[in-house]
């Protein structure tokens, strides 16, 4: 009796305890050589189940991450060092390809990189071909359901939808779009039609075989952002600006019904494998289901913090998966709305600094989030809101003493936050309000380039950059209140990094100076001779050393941070 309770209470646990599921930010799969921790899975791009519906695919600026579609569980990474954003890729129908916008693969008779499509073996990661062509970078990507065509639509300013060999990469044809911005493309059920969506009140319709214009889709009245088939291809869905939801006749053109979306602005869309719904995410970070039979919201699901970026049904029908600006992809169970599972771990680091006691490293990124990482584990320890609002981190500094994290936002304001809490301990505002009014007059944007505490955790040094004007300045504040102290530079030429020297009797400094380095007496301010070995000790603006040189973070442009054993990287950016 005793035993088959205890078997009871402990189904019972399992049930509660596996219901939602989050996915660890285990970042480790397919680290580069010398690697020991990878931190972040890079920003996010799309998501797609494979048409099998074995696998959930999702584009970062490091590669396609492969997961588990029921567990969220990470299997395996496809790195793709050429990928570029907005990360935009497409399965084969048969599953056994991906392509992919990239950048740098090819070059042109300069040497210079150039954009391309890679077409890449999914099992082994093999490149099979390469689409040379496009002017920009790829916006979208289309398979044609037989797979023998892939579509590609351009970006800004490439006004193009291009039709090429899957096999070989030749470009078949090319079909002018009226558009100046991106150019989204999708395939007919049956393959004889695209559709192209630009920055205009239409949507345009091609014939798939000759590249000849079909048709046209007019009635928004304000730009049509996304469509998509019906699965039987007899309709036609599209979704505005002007806040609607309009459903046409593919054969025709012709509108049938509209659905209106309110306040709640749509992102993006995706039919049910059965046409009896629309999954559709808001840029309020909902996911909305729309009956296509009653244009009626059936039901919303709840749980990311901020816009929706992409959403797909799987091939079943059962799951739903979304990404999210807040830098995590959920997986919805359809009949419940409950989350089955969160990955994590998806975003864009900006900055990166080590803790003084070296087991901490905190991160800024683009979402106003400062992480806080186990160095051995690379795990997430704690995670602080910065500040409110739009923004990104430009750069993270720990105190000397640790119990201090400065965080700087663009338009030049540091927050000085509880390394323990996250709370805000003081705030230094660059500019007052008079200073704000005037240079949104005169349209001067600037950023905080650079920030460091000086060794006795007294002084904060913060370099500016306003890089509509291409001036820079450094400032010294008083660590404790946050007050202002003196400005030691204002003149032409962005500041890049800033430290002081060992002693902390000076503030050495590079910048677009011609390669010169700066040097100041920390206390007065007066602008010195560099010395030689001053001029050699300037730091890396990508590569920190831990402070007992056992390890280095590698501040990655793809938006992750590398770790490497010391005697395993060399100090060459």
């Amino acid at each position: 009796m005793k035993t088959s309770l205890f078997l009871i209470l402990t189904a019972i646990l399992v049930l509660i305890f596996s219901f939602t599921s989050t996915a660890q930010d285990n970042a480790q799969i397919g680290l580069p050589e010398g690697a020991i921790a990878r931190l972040g899975k890079g920003s996010l791009g799309e998501i797609h189940f494979s048409p099998d519906g074995s696998k959930l695919a999702v584009s970062t600026s490091i590669g396609i991450w492969f997961h588990d579609p029921h567990t969220g569980k990470e299997l395996v990474l496809l790195s793709r060092p050429h990928i570029v954003r907005p990360y935009t890729f497409a399965f084969s129908p048969d599953g056994n390809t991906i392509a992919s916008n990239c950048w740098g693969k090819e070059t042109d008779t300069s040497g210079r990189g150039i954009h391309s499509v890679e077409v890449w073996d999914v099992a082994t990661g093999e490149d099979k071909t390469i689409l040379v062509g496009n002017r920009t970078r790829v916006y979208s990507i289309a398979y044609s359901p037989d797979g023998e065509t892939i579509a590609t639509g351009g970006w800004h300013y490439d006004s193009t939808v291009r039709l090429w060999d899957a096999k070989t990469g030749e470009n078949i044809s090319t079909s002018r779009v009226q558009t100046k911005w991106d150019s989204f493309v999708v395939y007919s059920p049956d393959g004889s039609t695209y559709a192209t969506v630009g920055d205009e009140n239409t949507v345009h319709l091609w014939d798939s075989k000759t590249g000849k214009h079909k048709n046209i889709l007019s009635g928004h009245t304000k730009r049509v952002f996304s469509a998509a088939y019906s699965p039987d291809g007899k309709t036609i869905a599209t979704v505005s600006y002007d806040n609607t939801m309009r459903f046409w006749d593919a054969t025709t053109g012709n509108h049938q019904t509209s659905h209106t979306l309110n306040d709640d602005k749509v992102t993006s869309m995706g039919y049910s494998p059965d046409g009896r719904t629309i999954v559709s995410g808001t840029v309020n970070g909902d996911v909305q289901i729309i009956d296509t039979q009653t244009m009626q919201l059936k039901t919303t699901f709840t749980g990311h913090t901020d816009r929706i970026k992409s959403v797909a049904y799987s091939p079943d029908g059962k799951s739903i998966a979304s990404t999210s600006s807040d830098g995590t992809v959920r997986l919805w169970d359809v009949a419940t709305g409950k989350t089955k599972a969160i990955l994590t771990g998806y975003m864009h680091i900006n900055s990166v600094a080590y803790s003084p006691d070296g087991r901490t490293i905190a991160t800024g990124s683009g979402n106003n989030n400062v992480r806080l990482w186990d160095i051995n584990t690379g795990k997430i320890k704690n995670t602080f809101v910065a500040f409110t609002g739009y923004g990104r981190i430009t750069r993270v500094a720990y105190a000397p003493d640790g119990k201090t994290i400065a965080v700087a936002r663009p338009y030049s304001t540091v927050f000085l936050l509880d390394s323990q809490t996250g709370k805000c301990k003081a705030t230094l505002k660059h500019f007052g309000l008079i200073d704000e009014i005037f240079n949104a007059i005169h349209d001067r944007e600037y950023d905080i380039t650079a920030l460091t505490y000086s060794p006795d955790g007294n002084t904060i040094v913060t370099g500016l950059d306003c890089y509509t004007h291409e001036k820079g300045s450094l400032y010294l504040w008083n660590a404790k209140t946050g007050k202002r102290k003196r400005v030691i530079f204002k003149g032409p030429g962005a500041v890049y990094t800033v430290v002081f020297s060992k002693d902390g009797k000076k503030i050495i400094a590079t910048g677009d100076w011609k390669k010169k380095t700066r040097v100041w007496d920390a206390k007065t301010g007066k602008e010195l001779t560099p010395t030689p070995n001053e001029i050699q000790r300037k730091s890396s603006r990508r590569i920190l050393h831990s402070p007992d040189s056992t390890t280095t973070a590698h501040s990655e442009q793809n938006g992750t941070v590398i770790i490497r054993k010391r005697d395993a990287t060399s100090d060459k950016e």
